[in-house]
């Protein structure tokens, strides 16, 4: 493990460098004119305060233009967050994604905000809601803004550790356009998929009013089998989006977004090494020992109605938001009938699991953002938000295909109703101290109120945990809070400081289960909080054909969420509440060369150290010193490209790599624990091949060339019941994309 010292002297060379840096920088910037910049500068939306260059956000955000994520092949954000520094994904297949953002990691609620547009659509704070984020798709996207560090006071709870942003295109208003792509995706051990996406924009009213259609589908072939069928974890998608426009005055706009997508897989992405009576599976490297199918469907809708208007001296937004989401997750509960009431699992206790959630979110957001002529800038805004989820646990029988046997007769049948109300006011005010150095301040009051009722139809024949449990009910407020000093040293140089604080909401404990498991476990648990330290440097260097970016943090996380285990002697059962605190401390490197025409270089890197600063009040769940799971110490990206002309009319070929490395992670806070395994640090190489115009482009993508197989996850259904389940890199794949465009 990376020592603390070894850490802190990383960092300490750092800020020295980055002190450095710009004194020089100033120095040889003062009274010279500077060439324009190579850069296209994306513009983001990340501050709310309207649209502002990436390098003039005065904290850490990254942004992939939509453009990029096709030349890559990007199907969904597990393509390209290797090349962010600071940013992890926790995956164990579609729909059942955890982001990770500077090593804030735990179970419960997502610890990273996730957003479309205006519409939130983070992972609810039940059933480790956190670790199932929607799986949206990267079709018609002009961009994906990555906010890094608590975004709390702009975009409230479960941005404790920063946001997603997935930014849609919008209609034109003056002319016609149409896009569209196909790929042919081949992935070793799988046979031939395919998926294929378009969208057209029509003005309906020059100027006035437009409106933009989208369609994308995917069919993404298995190369995982079980003893039922081959292939099982095979994926097929499709979605729509339809956008319209309206500028009815010079000050006036207002745009309504839907959006639909579906998405089905027959199996999960794991593979399991021994069978369920504990022999070595010899079939192929790549089985499940499941005797049971699992399904699962996720059917996502997104609406959202914004409105804006300018004033003299500023603009008003107000948006209407409504998330839907229906999920069924079904897994074989075989092993676990055996063990809890001693049913042969390959017998009379053949089962599955199943899981239909249900969940419907509605927010609304109404905000100033001021255009002062002064030196004092404001941002202000009242949030509401209301969310009702309804949840059902069955074991249920299995017919000899692992379908669930008709009729059905539940071994345990449970549902659960769940409804949060949350009411935010938040602002910020930012005051130009010289035309150079800007000091913000932000502020987000919130209160949190939830309520939950479980109901256990059957218990294991009628028996502990039938009927209706009490009501449970979890409330919390609080104030948070943002600092940010950015001074511009030059045209091309900016550097910050920022504190800022995030926090997540709490949450409540399922009762009736508990009491079907014959345990006690706590009523709920709290919310947890964080407070972000950060120094960043952005800059321009040599005549602007280097972007070299830096920010270095300390974040101590408190009253951190954790799951822990209650037994009844034989058994454990998972319950939430809260641990100690942990120190999570890091530098991020972001450096982008033009060196000459036509060549592109990267490099990304991320150094952290995540670990408890303190003992848990539960010694089995983590002590002071134990590394946050999943978090690796060191991370590195390195890409390249070059383009050239090939022909009439502006053709390009152009050829691209990229390298990326992640260092070795564990799996459990304490070593010494039975369930902790260290995973091997790995590294996937990418590589593509293309020619394009300004009309078309054809285009070669090869993913994970030398085919690594390195474990990342390690999937467990009960532990010490089941077989452990491995999720390993996703194999080589070969893309052969054709795009066109008007």
């Amino acid at each position: 493990m990376m020592q603390a010292s070894n850490i802190q002297t990383k960092l300490k060379h750092t800020v020295m460098a980055l002190t450095a840096t710009t004194a020089l920088c100033s120095v040889a910037t003062s009274g010279v004119a500077q060439e324009v910049s190579v850069f296209d500068e994306i513009v983001v939306t990340a501050t709310k305060r309207g649209g502002l260059g990436l390098q003039d956000v005065p904290f850490a955000v990254q942004a992939v233009s939509g453009d990029a994520l096709s030349k890559r092949g990007a199907v969904d954000f597990d393509d390209f967050f290797r090349q962010i520094p600071g940013v992890a994904v926790f995956d164990q297949g579609p729909g059942d994604k955890r982001y990770i953002i500077r090593g804030v990691n735990s179970t419960g609620a997502g610890t990273v905000g996730l957003y479309m547009d205006e519409v939130i659509i983070t992972g609810e704070n039940a059933q480790d809601g956190g670790g199932r984020q929607p799986d949206i798709k990267l079709f018609d996207i002009d961009r994906v803004e990555v906010l890094k560090g608590p975004q709390g006071t702009t975009f409230g709870s479960s941005s404790l550790s920063g946001a997603i942003r997935y930014i849609t295109k919008k209609p034109d208003l003056t002319e016609v356009q149409a896009a569209g792509s196909v790929s042919l995706r081949k992935t070793e051990g799988a046979s031939l998929g395919w998926n294929m996406e378009s969208a057209v924009s029509l003005p309906v009213v020059e100027n006035k009013l437009a409106v933009r259609v989208a369609g994308y589908y995917l069919d993404e072939k298995g190369y995982i089998d079980n003893v039922l069928a081959d292939n099982v974890n095979n994926e097929k998608t499709y979605a729509g989006r339809l956008t319209l426009l309206a500028e009815p005055t010079d000050k006036l706009t207002f745009s309504l977004m839907a959006m639909y997508q579906d998405m089905k897989t027959d199996g999960p992405g794991y593979f399991n090494r021994v069978d369920y009576t504990g022999a070595p599976i010899s079939q192929n490297d790549y089985f499940q020992a499941d005797l049971t199918r699992a399904r699962f469907q996720d059917e996502t809708q997104i609406y959202n109605a914004t409105l804006e208007y300018s004033l003299d001296q500023g603009s008003l937004t107000a948006t209407a938001s409504l998330f839907k989401r229906d999920t069924l997750f079904d897994r074989d509960s075989s092993l676990a009938l055996e063990a809890f009431i001693g049913l042969d699992a390959d017998g009379a206790g053949r089962s599955i699991i199943t899981q239909p959630k249900s969940r419907e979110l509605q927010s609304y957001e109404v905000r100033y953002a001021s255009d002062f002529e002064g030196p004092f800038q404001v941002l202000a805004g009242a949030f509401l938000q209301k969310e009702r989820r309804n949840f059902r646990s069955a074991i249920l029988g299995s017919d000899a295909q692992g379908n669930i046997a008709q009729p059905e007769i539940p071994f345990l049948d449970r549902i659960s109703h769940t409804e949060i109300d949350e009411l935010a006011f938040f602002g910020e005010l930012s005051y130009a101290i010289t035309d150079r150095l800007t000091a913000t301040g932000g502020l987000r009051y919130y209160d949190f109120d939830l309520s939950e009722v479980s109901t256990s139809v059957t218990g294991f024949g009628g028996g502990a945990g039938s009927g209706q449990g009490p009501e449970m009910t979890s409330r919390d407020d609080g104030l948070i809070f943002k600092g940010n000093l950015a001074y511009d040293v030059s045209e091309d140089i900016n550097i910050y400081l920022q504190v800022a604080e995030g926090f997540r909401s709490g949450g409540v404990n399922d009762q009736t289960a508990a009491a079907i498991a014959n345990v006690t476990i706590p009523e709920g648990y709290g919310s947890d909080s964080v407070i972000n330290y950060e120094v960043g440097f952005k800059s321009y260097l040599l005549d602007g054909k280097l972007k070299a970016n830096l920010a270095a943090y300390w974040i101590d996380w408190s009253d951190i969420q954790l799951q822990d285990q209650a037994s009844d002697g034989q058994l454990e059962f998972p319950y939430r509440g809260n641990g100690g605190g942990a120190t999570i401390k890091g530098l991020e490197v972001e450096l982008l060369a033009f060196p000459v025409e036509r060549l592109e270089l990267g490099l990304n890197m991320n150094i952290s150290q995540a670990e408890l600063n303190q003992d848990n009040p539960i010694a089995t769940s983590g002590q002071k010193g134990d590394a946050i799971p999943y978090i690796p110490e060191f991370t590195l990206s390195a890409s390249a490209m070059y383009s050239w002309l090939v022909g009439p009319n502006g053709m390009e070929a152009i050829v691209g790599a990229d390298v990326n490395y992640v260092g070795g992670r564990n799996t459990e806070l304490r070593p010494d624990s039975s369930l902790f395994i260290k995973l091997d640090d790995y590294a996937l190489a990418n590589a593509r091949i293309g020619v394009e115009t300004d009309r078309w482009s054809a285009t070669l993508n090869l993913q994970n060339i030398f085919n690594d197989d390195t474990v990342t996850d390690v999937f467990r259904v009960i532990s010490g019941v089941y077989p452990e389940g491995f999720i390993f890199n996703h194999p080589r794949t070969v893309m052969l994309s054709f795009s066109v465009k008007m």
